[in-house]
């Protein structure tokens, strides 16, 4: 013979159900948007101190009389004052 024992079902908490629910809606919208949603492209026009500065980022400069001048400077004055020190001793094995 089966010994039936019932037990009382526990209540659906409802509040906790409506937050996870929302929850998960919110993380799949904010995947949505950042990751699969593709931006509307507005074109306007530039504003004129834009489109001034525009033309002054493209003005080419030569900068090689400045390297040349670095580059002299760095190797009379430097090179005779280099000092390698030797790294290490001969013989790592020996005692102090």
């Amino acid at each position: 013979m089966a010994i039936i024992i019932n037990q009382e079902k526990k209540p659906i908490n409802w509040i906790n159900l409506i937050v996870t629910i929302v929850f998960i809606v919110l993380i799949f919208a904010l995947t949505y948007f950042v990751f699969f949603k593709q931006p509307e492209l507005i074109e306007t026009v530039l504003p004129s101190n834009l489109q001034t500065l525009n033309s002054i980022s493209q003005i080419q400069v030569d900068p090689t009389p400045v390297i040349t001048v670095l580059k002299k400077y760095f190797n009379t004055t430097y090179t005779n004052q280099l000092v390698i020190p030797q790294a290490g001793r001969s013989n790592p094995f020996i005692p102090f």
